[in-house]
């Protein structure tokens, strides 16, 4: 078994670096693959890895084999290192074994950017959630007033200073994605997928993304667990002015007992870091992180605070840019988990900002 890489300091693209202790997961011993390079990591299942633009500088790419060629889970980022790439593993990889599908975990643009890029270049059809695919609509024909939809959004939660947000435009995600693919048939929860001589199983696991799917194989004791379940990082739990899931941190939570219902010698291929096995412990410790920020924040708000005033509670580092949105939208989370769950009232002063109050029961 090999130590992963350890995370910076800095809250990354998905969330904040949370690590396990010691010796409560054990990662594979295979080194992570370069450029081009397929690494066989379970029965009928290869490792590759797609490089990021950004400060999360990979993703894990699955190929599973599918009679003659593979299918691909997730693509990376529409950018010229992303392509170059998968033109890499075309040269290395596909010439004996052709790319045959591409299944997307969720809406995020590390995960959804190339599928139409994929797909235009090798013919080959796309899987994905009814969720993501009816997000992914959205966004890719939002509105010019989007921007300002946004600020308004986090003005009411105490952020005044606009200057602290970064770029929203409608065109944003657009430009980190090659486009809408063309999906004909999507895949839901429970849904069992035969692909060579592999039955996957597709888990709904809501919470990080909306109609987020993880795979299972439960012959091969295998989990690709996208950014559900990550080794080194506590994936972002985001609530804002586009969510539907009102409580995404309640079904984060519910996703997490769901897995933990898996075998507890599962190997986790995960989008980020390293495969491991300890998915009973790496679940554990993510719901107690979560359940002590839960309570440091019903501390915090004894007094009625907004979602800017509890960052430094939740987050003790600078935050800017997409990581001060990324922790606005986590701070939001927890709050309205809180309120749900009866421990914090919510309130909208005559001034239209919206604060949290620890109800007195929550108090004692």
């Amino acid at each position: 078994m090999t130590s992963p890489p350890l995370p910076s300091d800095n809250v990354t693209a998905e969330g904040e670096a949370y690590l396990s202790a010691p010796r409560r997961l054990q990662f594979v011993a295979a080194e992570p693959p370069q450029m081009g390079q397929a690494v066989t990591i379970a029965p009928g299942v290869r490792w590759c890895r797609i490089p990021l633009p950004i400060d999360l500088n990979h993703i894990n790419v699955w190929l599973i084999d599918h009679d003659d060629g593979c299918i691909a889970v997730d693509t990376g980022i529409a950018a010229p290192i992303g392509e170059e790439a998968w033109i890499a593993l075309e040269a290395e990889v596909f010439r004996a074994t052709p790319l045959r599908g591409v299944f997307v975990t969720h809406i995020h643009p590390d995960h959804i950017g190339l599928a139409r890029w994929l797909q235009e270049r090798y013919g080959v059809p796309v899987w994905m959630s009814p969720r993501t695919l009816e997000q992914i609509r959205t966004f890719m024909s939002a509105e010019p007033g989007a921007t300002e939809e946004v600020e308004r959004f986090f003005t009411t939660h105490g952020v005044a200073d606009r200057s602290l947000l970064p770029s929203l435009s409608p065109t944003r995600f657009a430009r980190m994605t090659s486009g809408l693919p063309q999906v004909t048939k999507t895949c839901v929860d429970g849904e069992s997928i035969a692909w060579g001589a592999s039955a996957w199983t597709a888990l709904e696991t809501n919470g990080h993304a909306e109609g987020h799917l993880c795979l299972h194989d439960p012959r091969a004791g295998v989990l690709i667990s996208g950014d559900q379940v990550l080794p080194t990082i506590s994936s972002n739990i985001g609530f804002t002015w586009r969510s539907r899931d009102l409580n995404p941190l309640g079904s984060f939570l519910a996703s997490l007992e769901r897995l933990h219902g898996l075998p507890a010698d599962t190997l986790v291929l995960p989008s980020h870091g390293v495969p491991f096995r300890g998915l009973h412990a790496r679940l554990e410790d993510l719901r107690s992180h979560h359940h002590e920020q839960l309570a440091n924040l019903v501390n915090a708000c004894r007094e009625p605070k907004t979602a800017l005033d509890v960052l430094p509670v939740m987050f003790r580092r600078p935050l800017k840019g997409m990581h001060f949105f990324l922790a606005m939208a986590e701070a939001l989370a927890h709050l309205e988990f809180l309120v749900a769950d009866a421990r914090v009232q919510r309130e909208i002063g005559h001034d239209g900002i919206t604060r949290y109050a620890a109800r007195s029961s929550a108090r004692a």
